[in-house]
């Protein structure tokens, strides 16, 4: 596909040393026109992220990824930003992509993970903070990630995969794993009951391992060496060193082989200088996930997350904490009816910091260590990620629909929060966006429900536009004010349409109760909430053209999508990314045990009546609305059959569809070029059908 160019005004540097003197203002040149977002700007956003700050809150690191358009590819370096005076610097810039910085225990040296060039894998490296050389400590045959110093300051811990039969043989592992590459046999055989993870196959027998580095003599050694499979189903790597060194917290599942129970996930205690010893669980009580484990500052306690409902969709997790001396667990935060995440000690150990949910954004709160400590806002404003605790300051980052994620500071005596980067204020000095608005309406039941609206740049009142009615996945997540690249509100609106996105029943941040009320009827009160929410829509804003709507929707938004084409032709056109469109087919996701007999208990051989009658499949005979169909074969969440049956049965009884099909994508469009294509594919698709020229244009065959 060929790339449309996008329009850039450069800014020119001046190489001398002298400064200009300044313009008078008939001299100056006018400011250019700004001009709308494009899909390629998108990938020309820089996008921080891994915020770690300095033993004495001085400075803090974080990682910067810059995209190439034309060559598909990407590249991330380190940054470091001055706390005080708010000046940041790029630390790194060699032609790879570096992860993970976490200081070392002095604040001279940053350790971080790299694949550069003549690295098999990503490998270990430590870079001094003032700059120069990065040394590579070590590399290993299936990489090297999550790095942690010790308080010594003279080893790391991390984590790598190892093939169990040659985890003390790295020679032979190297050669085992060459002779597996080169193999013509390309079965995958199994007998357990997961098989794969979102977008890859978890057949290839590698375990997940801690292991420590001594940085003078590069010796290792491996502090979980009886362990033989990933910590966790999803591989993600969860641990905590304590303050003194001497012990690790970390999550991993207790579930074995062959994995056909739900995932119980525990909190094991280990000892760092005898890795022989055994584990201590420390939350054997729950069977159930207990994650995320944290340290206090004075080693006594651990902070973990826990669920106690199996398949426990709609449950908000619970802010625990556990006495190492006693075991005694105690429940935090439990007066709020929030889902708290990323929980972070304050250095003298009185305050937990967390981020949650709330009124369709991410918040962060403070509360005490202690049961029924009060929970009480900190930062409210956007959608905040990625949290770091100073001394004095709170860092995060932050995005809005107006603005993607720039770090930000939170000063925790005057309760200020302050930008302190602007890597893309040169990209968004170009660029008009629409304004945001939010309303709530009554929903289903009578419950009051939010929506977001976005208008398109240059937006006149007097005029009639479109509306574009975006529906978003989970079911249990929410839409917040966020700026996102896969599903860009902006972009969207930019042809001149408005859009509105509802957090409807079954949305996160608006209670637990709110989550849960659509269970056993995904089809239900959602379904419902849309519906008013046009009605409100079209009834309150007179420039809203009824005769030109649309409804788009991901994953579970696209189950929407699917039930809005079987129950309504109100809508004139639909596009399903990804959507769950048959209960059947949706046996084959890599998350079939969580679906087993879950939310609306029943499976294709215990077909319950609300099993039957909330699949949008069970409805195919009612579909009529025109619809864009979009899947990645790689989609193993939502398998790909899901949108092939959909489009088949549009197309069997003659409904104009068109299907997108992309075979290197997984459930998000993530490569570069294809999500431009992406993008376009949307657009002329609404602009057939909802858009200026839509009529006589919408009768068109396909291309």
């Amino acid at each position: 596909m060929q790339i449309p160019r996008r329009l850039f005004v450069g800014s020119l540097l001046l190489a001398c040393g002298l400064a200009p003197l300044p313009a008078s203002a008939a001299e100056r040149p006018a400011p250019a026109a700004k001009r709308a977002i494009t899909a390629e700007d998108l990938w020309a956003v820089k996008r921080p992220g891994a915020l770690d700050l300095s033993p004495d809150g001085a400075r803090l690191a974080f990682t910067v990824q810059d995209y190439d358009l034309a060559k598909n590819t990407a590249q991330k370096h380190l940054w470091i930003l001055d706390t005080a005076s708010g000046a940041s610097r790029a630390l790194t810039t060699a032609d790879s992509s570096d992860n993970s910085p976490t200081w070392s225990p002095d604040g001279t040296r940053i350790a971080f993970t790299s694949k550069r060039s003549g690295d098999e894998q990503a490998s270990l490296y430590v870079i001094r903070a003032d700059g120069g050389e990065a040394e590579k400590i070590l590399e290993l045959p299936l990489g090297i990630s999550a790095p942690r110093w010790l308080p010594d300051g003279r080893r790391l811990v991390f984590s790598t995969l190892v093939l169990p039969k040659f985890a003390r043989d790295r020679a032979a592992m190297t050669k085992e794993l060459k002779q597996q590459k080169e193999s013509k046999v390309s079965a995958k055989v199994s007998e357990d009951a997961f098989v794969r993870f979102f977008d890859t196959w978890r057949l290839d027998g590698q375990a997940r391992r801690l292991m420590v580095v001594d940085l003078a003599t590069k010796q290792t050694t491996d502090l979980t060496p009886r362990w033989d499979r990933r910590f966790r189903f999803n591989d993600e790597i969860e641990y905590d060193l304590s303050p003194d060194g001497k012990w690790i917290a970390l999550c991993a599942g207790t579930t074995p082989p062959p994995f056909r129970e739900i995932e119980n996930t525990d909190i094991y205690l280990l000892a760092v200088d005898d890795p022989a010893a055994p584990w201590k669980n420390l939350t054997a009580d729950n069977k159930q996930n207990d994650a995320a484990p944290r340290f206090s500052p004075d080693g006594r306690s651990v902070l973990f997350g826990r669920n106690t409902r199996p398949r426990g969709l709609s449950e908000f997790t619970k802010l625990m904490r556990v006495d190492l001396a006693s075991g005694q667990i105690t429940r935090l935060a439990g007066s709020a009816d929030l889902a708290p995440q990323d929980w972070q000690w304050s250095e003298d150990g009185k305050t937990v910091y967390f981020r949650a949910e709330d009124r369709a954004r991410t918040k962060i709160f403070r509360t005490t260590p202690e049961a029924n400590g009060a929970v009480i806002e900190v930062v409210r404003d956007g959608t905040n990620s990625d949290l770091a605790v100073g001394p004095k300051q709170l860092f995060f980052l932050r995005q809005t629909f107006s603005r993607p994620d720039e770090v930000y500071a939170h000063d925790l005596a005057s309760g200020a929060s302050t930008v302190r980067t602007t890597l893309n204020d040169a990209l968004f000095a170009e660029l008009k966006l629409g304004k945001v608005e939010e309303h709530t309406f009554t929903g289903a039941g009578g419950d009051p429900v939010q929506m977001w609206m976005i208008y398109p740049p240059d937006f006149d009142a007097t005029k009639k536009y479109p509306l574009l009615q975006l529906m978003h996945g989970g079911p249990a997540t929410m839409i917040g004010d966020l700026w996102q690249h896969r599903w860009n509100a902006q972009v969207f609106v930019t042809p001149g349409y408005v859009a509105t996105w509802i957090n409807r029943h079954g949305s996160t941040g608006f209670g637990e109760k709110f989550v849960a009320s659509i269970a056993g009827g995904w089809g239900d009160k959602p379904y419902e909430d849309v519906m008013k929410g046009t009605d409100f829509a079209l009834a309150k804003f007179p420039f809203l053209d009824a005769a030109r709507t649309a409804a788009l929707g991901a994953s579970y938004g696209g189950y929407l999508a699917s039930w809005i084409c079987g129950h309504t032709d109100r809508f004139k056109t639909i596009v399903c990314h990804a959507g769950v469109t048959d209960f059947d087919t949706q046996y084959a996701s890599d998350a079939a045990l969580y679906w087993q007999d879950g939310p609306m208990d029943g499976s294709p051989w215990r077909r319950t009546k609300a099993y039957e009658a909330q699949n949008p499949m069970t409805h195919a005979a009612n579909f009529k609305t025109p619809t864009l169909v979009i899947h990645g074969e790689l989609d193993y969440r939502v398998p790909v059959a899901q949108g092939l049956v959909f489009y088949a049965a549009l197309q069997a009884q003659g409904v104009p569809s068109r299907l997108v099909y992309y075979p290197d994508e997984n459930h998000w469009i993530l490569k570069p070029q294809n999500s431009v294509h992406w993008y376009g594919e949307v657009r002329d698709w609404l602009g057939r059908w909802v858009g200026d020229k839509a009529g006589a244009a919408a009768t068109k065959p396909a291309q």
